[in-house]
């Protein structure tokens, strides 16, 4: 038997599977269900968008594509699934054009935020961990917080009811020029000392 929780899920997936507000990604599928994780996760991860070889072709946020396998190898290090953690992101379609992956504009952040919102709502995570800087735009603009990544990254954040980490993205571009994976491993360590003070 579903619990309220379930319930309340499901119909969630239903409404963004059948929403068409942004013209450019009226032809692609929202990236929410089961598949994002566990809806009674203590930790929330919020990135941008699903990409077109990730989880715009897969139907799960951060899988089939290098980002999804930093981020697996990122969530072992620390000793975290995806059974027990959640991942969203800032819009839950893949902004492509011209056959590439696009930047989400603030409308059409402005236009999923409500989903955002449910599913934080839905879950009351005890931390929320932003992977990049529109994942943080997207929590700035739900709590009326400022946060710049390059000023607060692995700083955490008291947003009562929950913390928010700030992290750089998996993506390999990020690990290459930015953020080497041997330094977001020394980042992602900070998830777990927060988690263990929770």
């Amino acid at each position: 038997m579903p619990t309220a929780k379930q319930k309340q899920f499901k119909s969630l997936i239903q409404r963004a599977a059948e929403c068409l507000t942004c013209p450019r990604m009226a032809n692609s599928s929202a990236v929410l269900g089961t598949g994002n994780g566990s809806i009674c996760a203590k930790v929330v991860f919020v990135s941008e968008a699903p990409s077109q070889e990730g989880g715009g072709r897969t139907g799960i946020p951060f899988y089939g594509d290098a980002s999804g396998r930093n981020l697996d190898l990122l969530l072992n290090h620390i000793g975290l699934d995806r059974q027990s953690i959640f991942i969203t992101n800032a819009v839950l379609c893949n902004p492509v054009e011209e056959g590439a992956n696009q930047k989400p504009t603030a409308q059409e952040m402005k236009n999923c935020s409500t989903y955002l919102k449910s599913v934080l709502d839905l879950i009351q995570p005890k931390l929320i961990v932003t992977l990049g800087g529109v994942g943080l735009t997207a929590i700035n603009k739900l709590f009326g917080t400022r946060f710049l990544l390059k000023e607060v990254v692995t700083q955490n954040q008291s947003i009562p009811p929950f913390c928010l980490l700030p992290l750089y993205h998996p993506s390999p571009r990020v690990v290459n020029t930015r953020r080497s994976l041997v330094q977001q491993k020394r980042d992602f360590e900070k998830i777990s000392t927060i988690l263990q003070k929770l």
